[in-house]
């Protein structure tokens, strides 16, 4: 019974022990599996970060790209317009002197009617050719707005468009990183699930020998028990006996004594103790 007890109990013990190892490596590869999900949750945040700027960009170029076409719209308004005055082109200054000279003349000195009117005719010409020239130069100064709005647009669009490339790319870095993660994930967790059955049944076997141990135990107990009731039982009976075999002996010395026979000390006890 020893032998089948210690059997089971380093049965048991061999099958705990399994389950401890299998425990040790299952908490090791969820250690790195939570490490890996810090890494991942990085790299997430990074990738997405990367996208959103990438969202945010597309539509700063999509409203860079429509301010441009209103731009070359308006220089190609303001073009036209200054087509007009090119005919026109006179020097502003030079205009500016012959008008206040002919100014002067009409107003200092007399002239016939017939010089008057030809005279304030040309003035009005004149005049209208600095206002040509003043429309021309404002037309132009437009044009050279425009351009340098666009100029600037561009410059804008162009680097745009390379930080568009280059957080598409660092996203897509992040997520093929991110693959590469979940692809270990996958992986421990595959190595895992074996174990995880593996220790289901070892924790089922090593229940089954504790089981079988402490039945064993309580076997070995009511054994033990029952054997020292007998032996209880069996000394009262005995004893009992005894008792009555001391009894009978008892009487039949105290007749003996009652009719004149000499007895011992040991037969006088035995009267003393066991006679009515």
């Amino acid at each position: 019974m020893n032998d089948t007890i210690i059997s089971f109990k380093e049965k048991r013990d061999e099958l705990n022990s399994q389950v401890k190892q299998l425990l040790l490596e299952v908490k090791s590869q969820r250690d790195k599996l939570n490490s890996i999900d810090v890494k991942i949750n990085d790299l997430r945040k990074k990738r997405d970060a990367k996208n959103n700027l990438v969202k945010g960009l597309t539509k700063k170029r999509k409203t860079i790209v429509e301010k441009i076409k209103e731009h070359r719209a308006t220089l190609k308004q303001n073009n036209r317009e200054t087509a007009k005055y090119e005919s026109n082109q006179k020097d502003p200054e030079k205009l500016k002197v012959e008008i206040k000279k002919l100014e002067w003349d009409i107003q200092t000195r007399h002239h016939s009617i017939k010089q008057d009117e030809q005279m304030q005719t040309r003035l009005e010409i004149m005049e209208g050719s600095l206002a040509l020239v003043k429309s021309h130069e404002k037309s132009s100064k437009k044009i050279n707005k425009s351009r340098a709005k666009i100029s600037d647009l561009e410059e804008e669009l162009e680097l745009i468009e390379m930080l568009i490339v280059d957080n598409n790319h660092a996203g897509k870095v992040e997520h093929e990183k991110l693959i590469v993660l979940y692809n270990q994930i996958k992986e421990l967790k595959s190595e895992s699930a074996p174990k995880f059955r593996q220790i289901k049944e070892l924790k089922k076997q090593a229940d089954d020998a504790h089981s079988e141990y402490i039945n064993t135990l309580n076997l070995q107990k009511k054994q033990k028990e029952s054997k020292m009731k007998a032996e209880i039982k069996h000394k009262e009976l005995e004893k009992n006996q005894r008792e009555k075999e001391l009894k009978e002996k008892a009487e039949l010395l105290f007749k003996e004594f009652t009719k004149g026979k000499k007895l011992t000390t040991d037969e006088l006890i035995i009267i003393q103790e066991y006679g009515q």
